[in-house]
C-alpha cells in the first residue's frame, strides 16, 4: 500500500495543477477579450474611413465629374455638327472642282 504522505503529496500536486490550469484559462480569456476589443476598434475605424471616403467620392463625382461629362457631351455634339458642316463644304467644293 501507499503511505499516506505520498497520497497527500499527490493531492497537493493535483490541486496545484488545477489552480494553475484555471489561472492559465483566465489569462487566456483576458487576452482574447482585450484582443477582441482592439480588433473591433480597428474595424470601427476602418468602417468610418470607408464611409468618409464614399462621401468624398460622391461629392467629387457630383461637383466635378458630372459637369465635366455634360461638357464633354456638348463638345462631342458640337464637333459632330462642325464635322457635318465642314463635310458638306468639302463635298460641294470637291464636286465643283472635279467637274
Amino acid at each position: 500500500m501507499v503511505p499516506s504522505v505520498v497520497e497527500d503529496i499527490a493531492v497537493y500536486v493535483g490541486l496545484a495543477r488545477d489552480i494553475l490550469l484555471l489561472l492559465l484559462l483566465l489569462v487566456t480569456l483576458m487576452v482574447v477579450f482585450f484582443t477582441y476589443r482592439k480588433v473591433s476598434r480597428v474595424f470601427r475605424s476602418a468602417n468610418r474611413i470607408i464611409r468618409d471616403t464614399e462621401e468624398i467620392v460622391s461629392s467629387v463625382s457630383g461637383k466635378i465629374v458630372r459637369p465635366a461629362a455634360a461638357g464633354s457631351g456638348i463638345a462631342f455634339g458640337a464637333g459632330k455638327i462642325a464635322a457635318f458642316l465642314f463635310g458638306l463644304r468639302r463635298k460641294k467644293g470637291g464636286s465643283d472642282d472635279g467637274e
